[in-house]
This record gives structure tokens, sequence and C-alpha cells, in this order.
């Protein structure tokens, strides 16, 4: 008996922290792409989207980089943000991989951003995560973001359909 004693506190202490220390899968519940006005420091609506028609291309995003009567002013980069919500967690063990493929202003090359961030809940049940991108205006922009570091896969992409032209 003596034997089994330390072996079942072992078991009613262990048991309960790993059940506690699981936290749920988390899920990225929205993507947003802003512009930022370089002549004003403000920010314009979401200009992403879920979906992209190649064909028809919003006034807002076209010749972003000069200044135009559809917007606030000129434009060259952009600030995406990334909603992640799910349970609270003291640590992140998890983190977000975001990626953004796009032709600068020039065309000339092609830019791949892919940062990582982690994941910090908050009390609230969620957390938004903040990513900057320069020299887009002109060529559309993919983004994705994706949750690493859990079973559960969550991903999101959206499109900013910039254009320049006459």
């Amino acid at each position: 008996m003596l034997r089994i004693f330390p072996l079942l506190i072992m078991v009613f202490l262990v048991v309960p922290l790993n059940a506690q220390s699981r936290v749920a899968d988390y899920t990225i519940t929205s993507m947003q792409a802003k512009l930022f006005y370089d002549n004003t420091g403000t920010f314009s609506r979401d200009v992403s989207e879920a979906a992209m028609d190649r064909f028809v291309v919003p006034s807002i995003l076209w010749n972003t980089p000069m200044e135009g009567s559809a917007r606030e002013g000129a434009s060259t980069s952009v600030l995406v943000t990334v909603e992640v919500s799910g349970e609270y967690a003291a640590a992140p063990r998890r983190r977000i991989e975001f990626t953004a493929t796009y032709k600068p202003i020039d065309a000339h090359r092609e830019i791949i951003v892919r940062q990582f961030a982690p994941i910090w809940i908050r009390e609230q049940g969620k957390y938004v995560a903040g990513f900057w991108l320069n020299e887009a205006g002109c060529n559309p922009v993919k983004l994705s973001a994706r949750i690493v570091g859990q079973r559960k896969s969550s991903l999101m992409r959206r499109v900013i359909r910039f254009g320049c032209g006459e």
C-alpha cells in the first residue's frame, strides 16, 4: 500500500495539469489591409478581398502612388492586420505565418515577405498581429496567413487588386 500511495498522488497531480495545459485550437477570424497615406499619416478602409477579379480594379486601388480624388492621398505602404481568436493562454506556443507576394511599383522583381509572429491571446480571447508592406501600389498583392503549432489548420487568404496606368 505504501508503494501505491506515491503513485496515486502523482497521477492526481499530473493528469489535471496536463488537461489544463491543453488549449483549444486558435482560429484566424479576420485579415484586413489598409493603405497608409504618406501625406496625412492616416489609413484607408480595408482594401483586401477574398477573391480576385483580374479585370476590375477599384478606383481606390488605381494609381495609388499618386494622389487621386478617390482616396485621401498617395500611398506606397500597407498595414495588414490578422486577428486570431481562441482560449486565453499565458505563453505563446503558436505563431502566425504571414506571407505577401507582389511586384513593387517598378515591377523589376518579385517581393516575398514572410514573417512569423507569436500569438498572445489575451483574456478577451483574441489577438491582432500587424504586418507592414512597402513599395506596394501598382501590382496585385497576394496575402496569406496561417497558424502554425497546432493540430487543426487555420488559413486565410486575401488579395489587394492594385493597378496602374493611364
